[in-house]
């Protein structure tokens, strides 16, 4: 059982979040906070996340876990506005929502029928940290024309490079315009461009750090909750054919 009061922007951030990936999530309440691991029915991508305590303005509670419909934590954001604090309280059958004078009880999930999917050792040999507006206009430029993007780590810069049958586009970022660029040699990866559009998008951070290798999965980092908490998404690479 545990009650936590939370901000607005911050539980319709971690709904975004989690639902790049998957409907319904087990969280995992502790005395460190909240944490919560999904893969995609396709296992294609991975979400890790941490929030620790002080992201929320109430936390109390016993060590516990609950499978949750992201749809319905959806629907108690639609009740709520900007700067409102939503209570959630779980007794052990139901989760119960407070928002202002409203109550909203939902039923919640087994979360032994939630995948906890073991999480790899994932350790590309580059690391660059880009600004999210730069990605989000790379991908917009993308969309259009094609479903998968390829991204470049070499020395001294990062490129985001997509290609269709007639039309290509190129976001060439050199090392000056990036906050960090850290790789010995020059590396890229083909990834599927519908999974990382949705996870740029779900990510409210102004940066975040990508671990890219040579067809590697592709490791994205980034703080949630004004850098009180973390998230780190994983993709697989999608391999070029000869």
């Amino acid at each position: 059982m545990f009650k936590v009061r939370i901000k607005m922007e911050n539980l319709r951030e971690i709904v975004e979040v989690v639902s790049t990936l998957v409907t319904e999530v087990k969280l995992t309440v502790s005395k460190d906070g909240l944490d919560a691991k999904a893969v995609d029915p396709s296992r294609v991508a991975m979400l890790v996340l941490h929030l620790n305590q002080p992201i929320f303005e109430e936390f109390t509670g016993e060590p516990t876990e609950v499978g949750v419909d992201i749809d319905k934590l959806r629907e108690v954001l639609r009740l709520s506005k900007p700067g409102d604090i939503i209570e959630l309280q779980f007794d052990g059958k139901r989760l119960v929502a407070g928002v202002g004078r409203l109550t909203r009880e939902m039923a919640v999930v087994d979360p032994a029928g939630i995948t906890d999917p073991k999480v790899p050792n994932v350790s590309p040999p580059a690391r660059v940290t880009v600004k999210m507006d730069d990605l989000r206009q790379g991908i917009r430029g993308s969309e259009s024309f094609t479903d998968h993007v390829t991204l470049s780590v070499d020395p001294e810069s990062f490129t985001m490079h997509s290609e269709g049958d007639t039309d290509r586009l190129d976001l060439r970022l050199p090392k000056e315009a990036l906050t960090r660029i850290e790789t010995k040699e020059a590396v890229k990866s083909m990834y599927p461009l519908d999974f990382f559009a949705a996870m740029v998008k779900a990510i409210t951070a102004d940066e975040a750090t990508l671990h890219v290798g040579n067809e590697y999965p592709l490791k994205i980092e980034f703080s949630m909750g004004s850098g009180r908490g973390e998230g780190r998404y994983l993709l697989a690479p999608r391999v070029e054919e000869d």
